[in-house]
């Protein structure tokens, strides 16, 4: 049996059956309002229902008893209908929102994703490309102030005086290239047993024969160098050494030995945001100049250092890793012509802080994106709904027998035609009504 709300025209099935007296009380769903519904009413033929779809008496014509009672709806047994007029599924409103989400946001969606992508890779190009530039600048700064002593030490070497290799003729000239180039605290002359044959310092002559730069020279070398700490200064020191050659046979080495003040002063004068730093390292991979004095003093060890290992292995472009204090980090490293290893490293977060601002634009713009659309929408969709509501709660009042509803026509689209139906419809049913109302009598 069919039972129709009074207050707000919600349909409910009854079963008679699980009604346990002789009437049940039942919460409408929809509006709270408490209908008292009786069991004869229900299961007796002499009842009917009427027009309105009420269970009514058809002798005395009188429906199913209602009332507004808020406070029995805790005696109410729900287990006795079934609601019969409200669906689970989405409401037209948020239909409207989903498919206008749908409609504005996939080409939006697909945007930013090209968007974000070219902008990603646009700044990793950018900070390869830059670090690949100050890499290959600081090598070719390391490299030309090599060679610059270098060539002294060549033009030196083919003095006749140098040939002869007679102390008083090369203890002048000694002098002279120390007091031109001060950086060169010692100039000096090795014959081929390893024998000190002249110096710039006037100090006692020395065996060289031990070094690795001698015997490299001897082996067929045109330049020959070692790293070392000053036993004075403490401080990272560089030996170059080239051959002295007369009528073309090799006579003997002339070395020099350098201090790095100009290599560790490329070092300590570049900086990149507050992070960014260069090293370099010798051909062993231990630590030529660092921001870190202590890992100069010590030369630290960085041969398996991700850096040093990527320039053995000549990787150009940059490299993100884990470095000494196990920060993410990125880098570039490249090889002197000396073999040793020029390294910059920055934190990642710092080298990549662009990228995460614009990440984060993108982001804050499309939720903005999204929020205006959700309230764009929710409006729109309420400009559609809200005049099918009002038509529905009309219709659901003329299905229970309240003929006189007033059905305003809103607009002249389709919903204003289905005003006009719904009007039609109750102008039918009321005229219906009558002719049933004339033939009873």
């Amino acid at each position: 049996m069919i039972v129709i709300c009074d207050k707000c025209g919600l349909k409910y099935k009854v079963d008679p059956e699980k009604i346990k007296g002789d009437t049940a009380r039942l919460t409408c769903r929809g509006c709270s309002y408490v209908i008292t519904v009786n069991k004869l009413a229900l299961t007796d033929e002499s009842y009917e229902n009427d027009a309105t779809g009420a269970a009514v008496d058809s002798a005395e014509n009188k429906p199913s008893t209602s009332l507004y009672d808020p406070a029995a709806a805790e005696k109410m047994d729900p287990a006795v209908t079934t609601q019969l007029t409200k669906g689970s599924g989405l409401g037209l409103t948020a239909k409207v929102i989903i498919m206008m989400l749908l409609v504005s946001l996939l080409p939006g969606i697909a945007y930013f994703g090209i968007t974000f992508s070219q902008t990603n890779e646009r700044i990793k190009d950018e900070t390869n490309r830059a670090g690949l530039q100050v890499t290959e600048i600081l090598t070719d700064e390391v490299n030309e102030w090599v060679d610059k002593n270098a060539r002294v030490l060549d033009m030196l070497a083919k003095l006749p005086a140098m040939e002869s290799m007679n102390r008083a003729n090369q203890e002048t000239i000694l002098k002279e290239v120390q007091k031109e180039y001060p950086w060169m605290y010692l100039v000096y002359t090795i014959d081929l047993n390893g024998m000190n044959v002249a110096r710039s310092d006037d100090a006692e002559l020395m065996d060289y024969a031990g070094r690795q730069y001698v015997q490299d020279v001897k082996d067929g070398k045109d330049l020959a160098w070692q790293n070392l700490i000053g036993k004075t200064s403490q401080k990272p020191a560089l030996v170059l050494a080239v051959p002295i050659k007369h009528n073309g046979q090799l006579v003997g080495v002339l070395a020099s030995a350098m201090t790095l003040d100009a290599v560790t002063k490329i070092v300590a004068d570049w900086r990149q945001g507050q992070t960014g730093y260069i090293f370099i390292t010798d051909q062993e991979g231990k630590v030529i100049a660092h921001k870190n004095e202590k890992y100069v003093q010590e030369q630290k060890d960085l041969s398996q250092y991700p850096l040093v290992l990527a320039a053995k292995n000549k990787a150009m472009n940059f490299l993100e890793f884990k470095d000494l204090n196990n920060n993410d980090s990125i880098g570039f490293a490249r090889k002197t012509q000396l073999a040793w290893t020029i390294a910059v490293q920055q934190d990642k977060a710092e080298a990549f802080a662009a990228l995460k601002k614009a990440q984060t634009t993108a982001f804050l713009l499309f939720a903005g994106t999204l929020v205006c659309i959700v309230i764009i929408a929710y409006f729109a969709s309420r400009a559609i709904v809200m005049p099918i509501r009002k038509l529905t709660e009309a219709a659901n009042r003329i299905s229970v027998g309240e003929l006189s509803v007033e059905i305003a026509k809103v607009s002249q689209d389709e919903i204003g035609d289905l005003a006009d139906a719904i009007t039609r419809m109750q102008d039918s049913i009321r005229l219906s009504i009558e002719r049933l109302r004339r033939k009873k009598r």
